[in-house]
């Protein structure tokens, strides 16, 4: 029985419950191999409704080559990644990213060299035009300036940055300012990767709070190392070993079960919620 990001394992009856759903994003017999070495080894899921679907496994697991052949970054060896049932696998990431899969990426993606306010704008903009419209800035600076104030609200950016260097931002911020030019598009789905990496403990809760409030109207896939963000914000974690599924539950299951504590620490004892996946 292939393992799925709705399957909980707490009864049968739930379990049909949630299998008779209509699936939002689609993965069978997904495969990657890189010159012989397979990274991911045919995964099956499925992730439907709202929330926050956490990716957890130890170094090597296949966690960043899954998130990249779910946002079309990698083409599949062999199988498909499904969309609202449309086949996504050999499109490419700007198409994907206009179907409503948008994702952000480890290493920090703003444009350093643009204000605050004209990070948000360019994917405004980009909804509606092919983009050559972006570089009538002040033009779109006043058509979205809304928007953008709401964005940044939503973030958590003080408005006192609006007109300033992005780069002028503190590190916790620029990952907001990330987060909010995902926004910006309107996503349907919305891919993490490690979005607290390298962050205090303070910006970390803030982040956590941020992808909370997020997650209430739209699905947030998260690949992330810290299982303090995992535990605290996860409706159902994935964990993988090897390019395959190990175990799909909820935190509680996951972090019982024999088989993670054995992949991660050799069975000595449980993983914590502090700790790094």
């Amino acid at each position: 029985m292939s393992a799925s990001a709705e399957y909980v394992r707490s009864g049968a009856a739930t379990q049909a419950r949630i299998a008779a759903r209509e699936p939002v994003i689609e993965t069978r017999g997904l495969r990657k191999e890189f010159n012989g070495f397979v990274a991911v080894a045919g995964v099956d899921l499925r992730f439907a409704g709202t929330g926050v679907f956490g990716i957890i496994g130890p170094n090597g697991a296949g966690k960043t080559t899954f998130f990249n052949l779910l946002s079309s970054f990698l083409k599949p060896s062999a199988g498909k990644v499904l969309f609202h049932d449309q086949d996504i696998s050999r499109l490419n990431p700007q198409a994907v990213s206009r179907l409503g899969i948008v994702r952000s990426f480890q290493i920090s993606s703003i444009f350093s060299h643009m204000t605050v306010a004209e990070n948000l704008l360019l994917p405004m903009q980009r909804r509606a035009t092919s983009g050559c419209e972006f570089w009538r800035r002040s033009h779109g600076l006043e058509v979205h300036r809304q928007e953008i104030h709401d964005i940044m609200d939503q973030v958590g950016i003080a408005s006192v940055w609006r007109d300033e260097q992005a780069s002028a931002l503190p590190y916790g911020l620029k990952r907001s300012l990330e987060l909010g030019i995902s926004l910006a598009t309107r996503p349907q789905v919305l891919l993490l990767d490690e979005p607290t990496a390298g962050m205090s403990s303070q910006d970390i809760g803030r982040i956590i709070e941020l992808i909370r409030s997020i997650a209430e109207d739209r699905m947030v896939i998260m690949v992330e190392h810290n299982l303090r963000v995992v535990s605290d914000l996860a409706r159902q974690i994935i964990v993988l070993q090897q390019g395959s599924v190990l175990t799909v539950g909820s935190y509680d299951e996951v972090h019982s079960d024999p088989r993670v504590i054995e992949a991660y620490l050799g069975g000595k004892r449980g993983i914590g919620g502090n700790g790094h996946a």
